[in-house]
C-alpha cells in the first residue's frame, strides 16, 4: 500500500469512527430517556468537527487523489455545511431544540459510516457484497430522512435569522453592497432543495443500477 492510500485509509477510519461516536452519543442520550429535541448539546463539538472535516474531500477529488467529481463533492459538502453554520450553530434557534436535528445527525452518521466503511474496506482490497448493497442501497432512505431534516432545520432557524440578521450586509454602506440571508436561506428552500435533491437521488440511483448490475455480473461469474 502506498502512502497516498495509507493516508486515504487512516481519513476514511478516523471519519467512520467518529462518526460513530456521534450516533453512539445520540443512541446513549435517547437510551437514558433524552428527548429527540435535547440532543445537539450532546453532539454539537463532535459534529462540527467531523462534519467540517468532509472539506478535506473537496481537496481530495480536487488533487485527483479519488475519482470523485470535484462539483459534486463540493456541491454535498457545502450543502451540509451551510445546514450546520447558516441554520444549527449561528445561534439560539429553534432547529437546535428541534427533533429535526437528530434527524439529520441520524441520516448523516448512518450514511457516512457506511460511506467511509466502504471507501476503507476498498482500500484494503476487500469486497462484502451487504456492504456494498448497504452503500447504494441506504441512501434511498436516509437521503429524503436527511434531505427533509436539512429542510426542517433551515425553516425553523428563519425566526432567529429575521430578528438577528446574522451574515448579512444592509445599506447604506461604502460598498453600495446589500446581502440577506434570510433571503438566502428562502432561496435554498424554494429553489436550491427542490432541484438539487432531484438531481443527486437520480445520480444516487444512476450509480446504484451500475455498481449492483457489475457486482452481479462478477458474482455469477465467479459461480461458474
Amino acid at each position: 500500500m502506498n502512502i497516498k492510500d495509507l493516508y486515504l485509509l487512516a481519513y476514511n477510519a478516523g471519519m467512520c469512527a467518529g462518526w460513530g461516536v456521534i450516533l453512539a452519543k445520540m443512541v446513549k442520550h435517547l437510551a437514558d430517556g433524552g428527548s429527540a429535541s435535547t440532543v445537539y448539546p450532546n453532539v454539537a463539538t463532535l459534529l462540527c468537527i467531523f462534519q467540517t472535516g468532509a472539506v478535506a474531500e473537496i481537496v481530495h477529488a480536487a488533487l485527483g487523489l479519488v475519482r470523485s467529481p470535484v462539483a459534486t463533492t463540493f456541491l454535498q459538502v457545502l450543502s451540509r455545511l451551510l445546514v450546520l453554520y447558516g441554520a444549527v450553530r449561528i445561534g439560539d434557534t429553534e432547529a437546535t431544540k428541534s427533533p429535526v436535528f437528530a434527524q439529520i445527525v441520524m441520516a448523516w452518521g448512518l450514511s457516512e459510516v457506511i460511506r467511509y466503511s466502504f471507501y476503507g474496506a476498498n482500500l484494503l482490497k476487500v469486497k462484502l457484497a451487504p456492504l456494498t448493497w448497504l452503500r447504494y442501497s441506504a441512501f434511498m432512505v436516509l437521503y429524503p430522512v436527511g434531505i427533509t431534516g436539512e429542510i426542517g432545520c433551515l425553516y425553523k432557524s428563519l425566526p432567529w435569522i429575521a430578528e438577528h440578521k446574522p451574515w448579512s450586509v444592509e445599506l447604506p454602506n461604502t460598498m453600495n453592497f446589500t446581502f440577506s440571508w434570510y433571503n438566502c436561506v428562502w432561496f435554498i428552500l424554494l429553489g436550491i432543495y427542490p432541484y438539487g435533491s432531484y438531481v443527486m437521488y437520480s445520480y444516487m440511483l444512476g450509480q446504484r443500477r451500475k455498481v449492483l448490475t457489475q457486482a452481479g455480473a462478477e458474482a455469477a461469474k465467479k459461480s461458474l
